[in-house]
């Protein structure tokens, strides 16, 4: 009995460290994972703006913004991965790098669930990007109205899916106000898009530039 009073400390100094040791471990594996997550949507971001240089050249009538705060005010904005203003309206693009570079299969659901099919056969429910941009949505048509004092100007959200081995498989009766679209299709798309007949002249593109630069530097000062 005394050799047992005796050992017990040892016996719980043990296992307080081994408890220590694998929650280090346990964290030290979520921050590694979280920051490889983060590396690849970098990845997939870079991809995305590599296509869309095109319209970044000095004859261009668009200009483009990567990884930018904006909304009605300093204190309430959102981080867009990429704004574009042009003639025909201002996109706010939302990339996804789904799949990594290996690649799989999205199904949308008619719920609108997305469930993303890795090439191990792991499969997994991925949050519905669609709310994350009408959030920014939201605060554009405020960023617009409050800021810039401008009305009735066309913007539309995009779904970028920057990955090229990723297959989207949307039920059919399924509806959305968000287009999903491959990194090689955004240029295309935006040159073609079309609300109407609205049509922004130069003056009005330079003045809501000017805007989002002067939003933008405050916001990331805060």
């Amino acid at each position: 009995m005394h050799n047992f009073w005796l050992i017990t400390p040892i016996i719980l100094v043990l296992g307080i460290a081994l408890y220590f040791i694998w929650a280090f471990n346990k964290q030290k594996k979520h921050y590694e994972t979280k920051k490889e997550i983060m590396k690849s949507g970098d990845r997939g971001e870079y991809k995305v703006q590599a296509v869309l240089r095109t319209l970044q050249k000095s004859n261009s009538r668009y200009r483009v913004y990567h990884n930018i705060k904006l909304g009605p005010d300093p204190e309430h904005t959102n981080e867009y991965d990429t704004v574009i203003v042009g003639p025909n309206g201002i996109f706010h693009i939302e990339t996804k790098n789904y799949g990594g570079e290996r690649g799989g299969i999205i199904d949308i659901d008619s719920r609108q669930n997305w469930i993303l099919h890795k090439k191990n056969g792991y499969s997994k429910i991925i949050a519905n990007p669609v709310g994350q941009v009408d959030s920014h949505e939201y605060r554009l048509k405020g960023f617009l109205k409050k800021v810039v004092g401008v009305r009735n100007v066309p913007t539309q959200g995009i779904i970028v899916l920057s990955c090229d081995k990723i297959k989207l498989r949307v039920n059919k009766d399924l509806g959305s106000s968000v287009p999903i679209l491959t990194r090689h299709e955004l240029v295309p798309y935006i040159r073609n898009y079309r609300q109407g007949k609205v049509t922004l002249y130069p003056r009005t593109i330079k003045k809501i530039c000017q805007r989002i630069e002067d939003m933008n530097s405050t916001a990331q000062a805060r």
